[in-house]
């Protein structure tokens, strides 16, 4: 189903593209020491991640309403959300790229509650519409 997402949605489908290497780490590597070359290498995808939810925000209203489509962003964000608190859970805030790459996830997490909520609201209001 999200193949199909991917397709239709381009800033859903960059969106994607930036939270895999850190998904990849997280699966690759999950509960060991996060070592700083990692982050470093982590660093760019986070902030582009970042700004790509910051703008999903921004148009998401102009979107081509289907509710199967956003029923599953809508959980594809779950997921990653309940995957970036988990991977968030091993940074050490006292170390500062761990510190910076902790401030941008929090920005993250924010953005994906903020994108599920946008999103709910249009499914709930087209099949409110619909009765």
């Amino acid at each position: 189903m999200i193949e199909m997402t991917l397709i239709d949605l381009p800033q859903f489908n960059a969106y994607h593209n930036s939270l895999q290497p850190i998904a990849h780490y997280y699966h690759e590597y999950n509960k060991a020491p996060i070592k700083d070359k990692d982050i470093d290498k982590l660093l760019p995808y986070a902030k582009q991640t970042d700004f790509i939810l910051k703008t999903f925000s921004e148009i998401v209203d102009d979107l081509t309403y289907n509710k199967e489509k956003f029923e599953s962003i809508i959980y594809t964000f779950d997921d990653d959300y309940d995957m970036l608190q988990d991977f968030i859970s091993n940074l050490n805030p006292l170390i500062k790229s761990h510190k910076e790459l902790l401030k941008i996830s929090d920005n993250i997490l924010s953005n994906l509650v903020q994108a599920q909520n946008d999103l709910g609201i249009i499914i709930s209001q087209h099949e409110h519409n619909r009765v």
